[in-house]
């Protein structure tokens, strides 16, 4: 495994930098899958990734055709396919500059490229706001809409309803709708919302329905 590190090191003066000087700029939130993948055909015979930690260059992955190394650094969060790297549920650690070492089967060159990885945290989520409205065509049927005022995307909406110990949870879904013959008066829902870095939540009486 160190020696493409090692390849690495004494190649970097000679290294022909490719798609301009500035790395390639990839952002992805926390939790999400982050794709570091060149504009190339991938007839190789080895690649390897590095990018700094706490100061020190270390070797993220390498493989070829027949092989396959990658650091435990990264806890099994790492997918390497051709000239691909995935990096799987991303940290706000994640971030940094991450370097490509190709060697190309064809003639022997060795190509460089660098990505600038950004992972943002997603914003805080508001109290969610909840509305009930009556079906238009059955009076028993209570339909309930949360929401939140907020641009956030990836949200989660989880409807959850105890009743003497026993815990509904309802389709993952921003309305619901309620029969009211079959809750007792003083039925309360709970409305969660969350993102891969918050959550939030608001109580609503089911009775009266509407008002």
């Amino acid at each position: 495994m160190m020696i493409l590190y090692l390849l690495f090191i004494l190649w970097t003066p000679f290294l022909l930098p490719c798609g301009g000087d500035s790395p390639l700029q990839v952002t992805a939130y926390v939790g999400e899958t982050a794709t570091l993948t060149p504009d190339l055909p991938y007839e190789y015979y080895k690649v390897s990734w590095t990018t700094f930690v706490k100061g020190k260059t270390i070797l993220v992955a390498e493989w070829s055709q027949k092989e396959y190394n990658e650091n435990p650094y990264f806890q099994n969060r790492l997918d390497g396919y051709e000239l691909t790297l995935e990096i799987r549920d991303v940290r706000l650690q994640d971030s940094g500059i991450y370097t490509e070492l190709i060697i190309f089967l064809e003639d022997g060159e060795v190509r460089d490229f660098s990505y600038n990885l950004t992972v943002l945290e997603y914003p805080p989520i508001p109290t969610p706001v909840i509305e009930t409205t009556l079906d238009e065509e059955s009076t028993d049927l209570c339909h309930l809409h949360c929401s939140v005022p907020s641009n956030s995307t990836n949200l989660r909406y989880i409807w959850i309803y105890s009743d003497k110990g026993t815990v509904t949870l309802y389709a993952n879904s921003s309305t619901i709708s309620v029969l009211l013959t079959d809750k007792p008066r003083g039925a309360q829902f709970l409305c969660l919302v969350q993102n891969p870095s918050y959550s939030n939540g608001k109580l609503v009486l089911l009775y009266p329905c509407g008002e």
